[in-house]
């Protein structure tokens, strides 16, 4: 009696419209796609503020604040200086300037940035007669707003 209840459950279970066999082993859950972490990890915005200036040079503080929902390691901002500008020093960050394109790259002690958490660098620099700013901000490759 208890085989031919068993032979009717399995047998149900088949021929049951949209139903599947089961297998003996874990399923997997679905892998969020790169992009999708990537953007997600890297979601950003940037302050950027002159905090003085005087004839061909002034001193500029930025504010990096991690939007996203992961940890952001090893950080690299890259902008766009117009003017002529160039930077003569920088602390709390690395930093490379090729023309007009500055990279900043995060300290050793200042490489992680946690979830809705800030890191600021400042630096000195040099302007040849213009005083514009940066416009557009790139964090690890995605764009801050």
């Amino acid at each position: 009696m208890v085989g031919a209840l068993g032979l009717a459950a399995l047998l149900i279970g088949v021929l049951t419209p949209d139903s599947s066999p089961k297998t003996g082993g874990p399923t997997k859950a679905p892998v969020p796609s790169k992009t999708t972490k990537t953007a997600a990890a890297t979601a950003c915005s940037v302050a950027y503020r002159i905090d003085g200036s005087w004839p061909q040079g002034f001193q500029a503080t930025v504010r990096i604040t991690n939007l996203g929902k992961a940890r952001l390691g090893d950080w690299r901002l890259v902008f766009d200086f117009p003017d002529g500008q160039s930077i003569t020093q920088v602390w709390n960050a690395g930093q490379e300037q090729h023309g007009a394109s500055v990279t900043v790259t995060a300290a050793g002690w200042n490489a992680s940035i946690p979830p809705r958490g800030t890191v600021e660098f400042g630096f000195l620099g040099r302007w040849d007669g213009g005083n514009g700013r940066p416009t557009r901000f790139t964090l690890n490759g995605v764009e801050c707003r």
